[in-house]
């Protein structure tokens, strides 16, 4: 039976069916350039410290020595072995993971159930963007950071998008 034979009604559920499907197509293949238009370096923590190139970030006094899990701050940040910078006393109670973006360091805070992403300059150690309160931990996997149920979306000069929250 051709696409003509069949009862209005059904050809046009089928166009529909069709539109969507290229929509969601669509959507599905250019989430990438919107949500990886960055690259995240994940940094390993040593004790307080994490190192990438010329960049050291400490985060602070650490929960536990053997098997740190967060660090009570301040944030501090070095170039080159010289200090530039401390991070905001409201950015505290650093975990897992913490993330370099071009100029652009992410950390991830909590307070009890409450947490929230700040994107930092490594610069100026300005907050540049924080993230609205959520409550489940933080995930990063396949280069995706996730909010709870929410994605981070990152431009390509590694900023938050203001569709992240």
């Amino acid at each position: 039976m051709s696409l003509g034979d069949k009862p209005i009604g059904r050809r046009i559920r089928d166009y529909t069916m069709r539109i969507a499907t290229l929509l969601i197509t669509a959507l599905v293949v250019s989430a990438p350039a919107t949500s990886f238009g960055c690259d995240l370096i994940p940094l390993t923590i040593t004790k307080s410290t994490a190192t990438w190139g010329k960049l050291t970030v400490t985060l602070g006094d650490a929960d536990t020595v053997d098997h740190p899990s967060a660090w009570s701050g301040p944030v501090t940040i070095s170039l080159e072995g010289q200090p530039v910078c401390t991070v905001s006393e409201s950015v505290s109670i650093v975990q897992e993971p913490v993330l370099l973006g071009k100029n652009t360091l992410f950390v991830s805070t909590y307070s009890g159930s409450q947490r929230q992403i700040y994107a930092l300059d490594i610069h100026t150690c300005r907050v540049v963007w924080k993230s609205p309160v959520y409550f489940a931990d933080p995930s990063y996997a396949h280069g995706m950071w996730m909010m709870g149920s929410r994605p981070l979306l990152l431009d390509k000069a590694c900023r938050p998008t203001d569709r992240s929250h």
